[in-house]
Order: C-alpha cells, then structure tokens, then sequence
C-alpha cells in the first residue's frame, strides 16, 4: 500500500507538471493568433521557439508517465501493453487515485481543446498564405514587361512610347 501511495505522489507530480505545459501551450496558442492577426510576424519565431520547447517538455512528460505506468504495470506482473492509466486508477480505489483520474481527463479535455485551438490558428494562418501568395501573383502581373516595343523594334518594358504589341503564337 505504502508503495501505491509513493507511486500516486509521483504520478501527480507528472500530472501537474502535464497541466501546466498544456496552459503554457494554451497561452502561446494565443499569442500566435495575436501575431496573425496584427501581422506582427516578427513576434512569430519567437513564438515558434517557444512553442517547439513546451512540445519537447511535454513529449517529454508523456514518456515520464508512460513509463510509470509500465514501472506499475511489471510491479503488479502485468503486460504494460495490456495496462492503462485509467485502469490503474480504477484498480487502486482510493480517493488520491480518484482526484488523479479527474485531473488526468481534465487534463485529457485540455489537450483536446488545445488541438482544437491550433487547428483554428493553422487556418488563419492558410488564408494569409492564400492572401499573401493572391496579392504576390497580382504585383508580380502588374509589374511584369508590357512586351511592347518601340518603332525601331526594341523591346519597350515601360509601355512609354510603344508602338507595337508583341505578337504572340
């Protein structure tokens, strides 16, 4: 019993740590549609930095936890692949394992806002790109040669003092 209790301490400790790179994450998530929104794409590297270093944290934290299960898994002689999280909480019946198992669904319904919330930012971000990329195409055809040419028959890319259009075919 006492080793269940030293092993839930752990586990909430992980868990806590899990809930707060997922607010961590929520917050950049934020500051990155500010960035998009306002434009202000000297902010989004910077955002970008911090968001691959929460990801690496909890990829990180995921890896800590999942070995635990499989550490709590061989203690009780069970296959890790045959063993959740959700059943050890289940299987321990006590009230610290409950308020973990609230905390790890909690944390569970964050994540999936969180997937949510990084989808919303990756649309906006494709409509700039569509934006950008319309409003490239359109500078690109206004600035590019009139193909015109002057009387002498040198090519004219102004268009002033043309003379004769370029024929084409």
């Amino acid at each position: 019993m006492q080793d269940n209790v030293a092993a839930l301490q752990q586990l909430d400790h992980i868990l806590r740590r899990e809930e707060a790179q997922c607010d961590a994450l929520a917050d950049n998530i934020q500051r990155e549609r500010q960035a998009l929104r306002t434009l202000t794409l000297t902010d989004m590297a910077e955002v970008n930095r911090q968001r691959a270093a929460l990801l690496d944290e909890l990829l990180l934290l995921e890896t800590e936890r999942t070995a635990w299960v499989a550490q709590l898994a061989d203690r009780w002689n069970l296959a890790s692949s045959a063993i959740s999280l959700s059943v050890i909480l289940e299987r321990i019946e006590t009230a610290d394992a409950q308020r973990l198992e609230t905390l790890y669904t909690g944390m569970a319904g964050k994540i999936r806002a969180l997937r949510h919330e990084i989808s919303i930012n990756a649309s906006i971000l494709n409509s700039l790109q569509t934006f950008i990329r319309k409003g490239l195409n359109v500078v690109r055809q206004a600035t590019a040669p009139l193909g015109l040419y002057s009387g002498s028959g040198e090519p004219d890319e102004y268009g002033m003092g043309a003379m004769i259009f370029r024929q084409k075919g």
